[in-house]
């Protein structure tokens, strides 16, 4: 190959993998953001849950106790998806 010709084929190399890079980043963006939305809708439908089992009151304490229950349900769920996976990647 001559100079010239490298020096397209790694411009033409540069270019695609740019472009497939953009392409991985816009996909993990969409996905991140569609994970945003499904929380952000399971945060409303837990809050009227608690409300219903609470009362309308909306006070420090519920809202610590709500925390907490969130948090233990995430770990719960994380630690399960956790050892599906593992499974799942040891095939």
């Amino acid at each position: 190959m001559s100079g010239t010709e490298l020096e397209k084929f790694l411009e033409k190399y540069e270019i695609t993998r740019v472009r497939d890079n953009m392409k991985e980043r816009i996909f993990t963006i969409v996905i991140a953001s569609l994970g945003l939305i499904a929380a952000l809708a399971w945060d409303d439908a837990l809050k009227h849950l608690f409300e219903k089992i609470f009362g309308g009151e909306d006070t420090l304490v519920e809202q610590f106790i709500f925390a907490v229950v969130i948090t233990g349900v995430a770990a719960v769920v994380s630690v399960y998806l956790e050892k599906i996976y593992s499974k799942r990647r040891g095939k």
